[in-house]
């Protein structure tokens, strides 16, 4: 298989992993605008995506191992071994039986205790399973790309990295939908958000102590959930323009839309975050040595996204932050990016000691490792191996 059939089976499973996602959003939004928050059956029309894209990825990922099912077949050499058996996409086929276990657990718990309400209707054990399998499924392109630097290289373009954003933005739709009630895009129902206090509520301290720190709490952990992977994506490669932005605005655009885009022009504020990201790397061009790209990228997009982000909620919304929560929400989020970009990207090591200027010889391996630029040296194909740490 060359580069070109492998981009195209990644793209597909990409793409199949969106109709997936798809599902799993179109599902909240019915159990949220529809039915009051309740969790209500397992057979509506709303899940008739969710369960389509779930068997489709699953029927493509089970199709992509022949050797799983075909007398004769054999796998391929660069396939990884899970349990001693070799797998193209194996996060993907460790997903799947992790979600059986979470679909069978789920059906057993619902008749031992009813249907979950509020958090808990998210949160649930079994749910947390069914989130993890969905995660190993549509996660199978971006690990796909990350092992196989000769047809992923650490420097491309947008085009040829596509399949492994797509599933970086999906699986980044998946944890946010887990954290749905702490996400800054939504409203969740029936807590109350800063700026819409009911009047008969607002002389209560306690009432609008709660909805302030709600407020923040959903900014930074939003904050969190979208730089993380990015950083997660910059330690591989040296991301084109316009993946920032793909990541923000996907998962903006996704959260947004599970409460009928009740807060949709924060979308706006994500875009404005995606472009700031996407400009700083562009001009900066951060590598391993020269990582003041991170940190300024880390630093200036949580001010850019969350100052547009509040100022959209007064402009189109009319809800107004006390001015000093939101000036030291937007400072603490820049500064929760900024030490996340240390512990994602972490500062050159110092050269060791030399006499004369050459390595001693018991440092010449730190040399190499700490001279070694991130996202090099692995090896291994498209689904395979891990021979050689990315």
């Amino acid at each position: 298989m060359g580069a070109k059939a492998i981009w195209r089976e990644d793209l597909i499973t990409s793409l199949l992993a969106m109709l997936l996602v798809s599902g799993l959003f179109l599902h909240g939004w019915s159990h949220i605008k529809l039915q009051n928050g309740v969790l209500g059956e397992f057979l509506t029309v709303w899940h008739a995506v969710l369960y389509t894209g779930f068997n489709a990825t699953a029927i493509w990922v089970v199709t992509r191992n022949p050797h799983l099912y075909a007398r004769g077949a054999k796998p391929q050499p660069y396939f990884h071994p899970i349990l001693g058996i070799p797998l193209r996409y194996p996060l993907a086929i460790g997903g799947l039986a992790i979600a059986t276990v979470g679909l069978l657990g789920d059906v057993a718990w619902h008749a031992a205790f009813g249907w979950e309400t509020g958090i808990a209707r998210v949160i649930a054990p079994f749910h947390l399973l069914l989130f993890a399998g969905a995660a190993g499924l549509v996660s199978a392109p971006l690990r796909s790309g990350w092992y196989a630097p000769r047809y992923y290289p650490s420097t491309a373009s947008l085009r040829t990295l596509l399949p492994p954003l797509l599933s970086l933005t999906l699986l980044t739709c998946v944890v946010s939908f887990m954290f749905q009630w702490l996400n800054a895009f939504l409203d969740w129902t029936p807590s109350i958000i800063v700026g819409r206090v009911p009047p008969e509520l607002a002389s209560d301290g306690r009432v609008r102590g709660a909805a302030e720190a709600a407020g923040a709490a959903r900014i930074l952990i939003t904050n969190l959930i979208l730089l993380a992977p990015l950083f997660l994506g910059l330690r591989r490669w040296r991301l084109p323009f316009g993946s920032a932005t793909l990541l923000f605005v996907g998962v903006g655009f996704a959260m947004s839309a599970l409460t009928s885009f009740d807060l949709g022009a924060t979308v706006f504020a994500a875009l404005v975050g995606g472009l700031v990201a996407d400009g700083i790397i562009d001009v900066f061009q951060p590598d391993a040595e020269h990582p003041m790209g991170y940190r300024v990228m880390a630093g200036v997009t949580p001010l850019a996204l969350w100052s547009a982000y509040l100022a959209v909620l007064v402009w189109f919304y009319g809800i107004q932050w006390p001015f000093d929560l939101w000036l030291g929400t937007t400072f603490l989020a820049a500064i929760s990016g900024l030490l996340l970009s240390y512990v994602a990207i972490a500062p050159v090591v110092p050269a060791p000691a030399t006499e004369g200027g050459i390595p001693l010889p018991e440092d010449m391996e730190h040399t190499v490792l700490a001279r070694k630029p991130v996202g090099e040296g692995a090896s291994g194909f498209a689904g395979g191996g891990e021979s050689g740490s990315a």
